[in-house]
């Protein structure tokens, strides 16, 4: 295995577990008065690939001015970019700061320059190659230089006493870091790691000014938002308002087109749904399903679902269940599922049967070889007479009782599997548990059978299965794993070769959801939901992920 702490797994297999469900467990007021928003008509969104910057090109001139106003599915938890570990603090930072690369927000197969005009790697694959925009300020007015990432990645790889830091593990096989002069850096890196430029296109590696960082300043602090990003901060009143201004001295002067950005933390769905009909909302997003034969028969409005990069998935702790020791109790619980039920019930149709790596991405599994894993596919009712003839082979003929942990995000899902498990003699008590008791429980590993989130922070091998790919028993969700699939998954660390590495990813993730040798099963992937008015809201596009290129420089208002 590569050279990753205990901490360092840990903390990014609670990161995995956790991150996709800790938005919307803050508790958050409505919004007490808010501009009503007006309507207008709606205009194509394009992103030409060859350009320094995404630059877009309506076949409008874009409106200057105004204030996007969405909800948050709760208050943020962390102000430290580095630290953060939730969507809803994303939802907050990402539009302060800027990458050395980012994804393009109409294919994030692509990355495109950004704080970097230019990178290049070393024919051994051991040395990236930044050169960095000129002319870049941070709010405080400090000169953006390479001394700014060293300081900021070096706080990633080896954070400071009291810091968690859930990226370091992408980051490492980064030896050491150099900055030439003023405008170059260097990642010179211990093995070739083609992930590198995905992991510094990620919004949460973003840059403070280096001064801050060694002042010893605390980055918790919303006063300390200080990047080089299109909007800064303005005022924060946790439970009512976050709210962002234009930063007059962005790189490109000609953005954003916004004034600014207000976001109202918001627990209660069905009130944020009632918020945007009012036109007291732009945007509103979540995981839930909204009211959709509400919202989908007001002529203005769009909703979109999107596959999601998170997956639930059950873990099955081998620690503490000895049955769940047996593969075919963990096979026979996997023939059980639904899937295609649970989409169809959970996600209005809207997501689809796909593997670990997101449907759409570059490295997607196949449909037909996700439908060829056992109980993915086909006909439900063999399934489940296999799943009973394998728990009665592993010495449970009359099924088992089991202990199914799960927290307040969703109890529609935890209900559909206690049904679908029943249907095959395993019965399932549901724990329905507040945030803080679920972590704690996690943490102390006092669960039979739990239920969260696969929940890389981009579609990219390294993101989705290190958190997971671990032959530790003190970091391990379930006391399970396989040394082979360990392998695989480091010849995809290595692999340089394109073709080869996406055949080896493939590989990793058909195997991974057929054999259960991690104990970790996958149920669904559940849908983003976004709603808004194309009249009214202009260059944006809905995303998989919460918010992995949502900046908003490019959006503006109609009206």
């Amino acid at each position: 295995m590569p050279a990753w702490t205990r901490r360092e797994l840990l903390w990014m297999a609670w990161a995995s577990l956790l991150s996709g469900g800790l938005v919307a467990c803050r508790g958050g007021a409505q919004p007490t008065s808010t501009p009503t928003l007006g309507q207008g008509t709606p205009a194509p969104v394009t992103s030409p690939v060859a350009a320094a910057t995404p630059a877009p090109t309506p076949t409008e001139a874009p409106r200057r001015g105004g204030i996007l106003v969405f909800n948050l599915p709760g208050d943020p938890v962390n102000f430290d970019l580095h630290q953060a570990g939730t969507s809803t603090d994303l939802w907050c930072l990402h539009p302060c700061f800027d990458s050395l690369l980012q994804f393009d927000p109409n294919d994030q197969t692509k990355l495109l320059p950004n704080l970097a005009e230019r990178w290049e790697v070393s024919p051994d694959g051991l040395v990236y190659t930044f050169s960095l925009r000129r002319g870049v300020q941070f709010h405080d007015g400090s000169p953006f230089t390479s001394r700014d990432v060293v300081v900021n990645v070096e706080r990633i790889i080896s954070p400071p006493e009291g810091v968690n830091s859930p990226r370091a593990v992408f980051f490492d096989t980064v030896d050491h870091l150099e900055a030439p002069d003023d405008y170059t850096v260097r990642f010179v890196l211990t093995e070739p790691d083609p992930s590198l430029v995905y992991f510094v296109a990620i919004p949460w590696v973003g840059f403070y000014p280096a001064h801050l960082i060694e002042s010893g300043a605390d980055l918790r602090e919303p006063q300390n938002i200080i990047g080089t990003g299109p909007f800064r901060f303005k005022n924060y009143t946790p439970s009512v308002s976050y709210e962002l201004e234009r930063n007059p001295n962005y790189y490109d002067p000609q953005l954003p087109y916004l004034d600014g950005i207000v976001a109202y933390p918001m627990v209660d769905w069905n009130a944020a749904s009632q918020s945007f009909l009012a036109g007291q909302l732009h945007l509103y997003r979540s995981l839930t399903a909204p009211p959709l034969d509400l919202l989908e028969n007001q002529p203005d409005v769009r909703v979109v679902g999107v596959p999601t990069l998170l997956v639930w998935t059950l873990y099955t702790n081998a620690m503490n269940v000895e049955a769940f020791k047996d593969e075919r109790v963990r096979l026979a619980i996997s023939l059980a599922l639904d899937r295609e039920g649970l989409i169809a019930a959970l996600t209005e149709g809207r997501s689809r049967l796909s593997g670990w790596m997101h449907p759409d991405g570059a490295w997607a599994l196949p449909e037909e070889r996700v439908r060829s894993v056992p109980g993915f596919g086909g006909d439900k009712a063999a399934d489940i007479a296999r799943a009973k003839q394998l728990l009665s082979e592993a010495g449970y003929p009359n099924g088992f009782d089991v202990e199914l942990l799960a927290f307040n995000l969703d109890v529609s899902t935890p209900s559909y599997i206690a049904d679908q498990l029943g249907q095959v003699g395993i019965r399932v008590q549901t724990q329905i548990l507040q945030l803080g008791e679920y972590v704690s429980r996690l943490q102390d590993r006092a669960y039979q059978l739990v239920l969260g989130f696969n929940a890389p922070w981009l579609d990219e091998p390294k993101a989705t299965f290190a958190s997971w790919m671990t032959n530790d028993p003190d970091t391990s969700f379930t006391g399970l794993w396989s040394d082979e699939l360990i392998a695989l998954f480091e010849r995809i660390l290595r692999e340089s070769d394109e073709d080869e590495r996406r055949t080896t990813v493939n590989e990793l993730d058909y195997r991974t959801l057929a054999e259960l040798s991690f104990g970790n099963i996958y149920v669904y992937r559940p849908v983003i939901w976004h709603v808004y008015r194309p009249g009214v809201v202009a260059n944006w596009t809905p995303q998989p992920n919460y918010n992995l290129t949502e900046k908003h420089q490019f959006t503006w208002l109609r009206s």
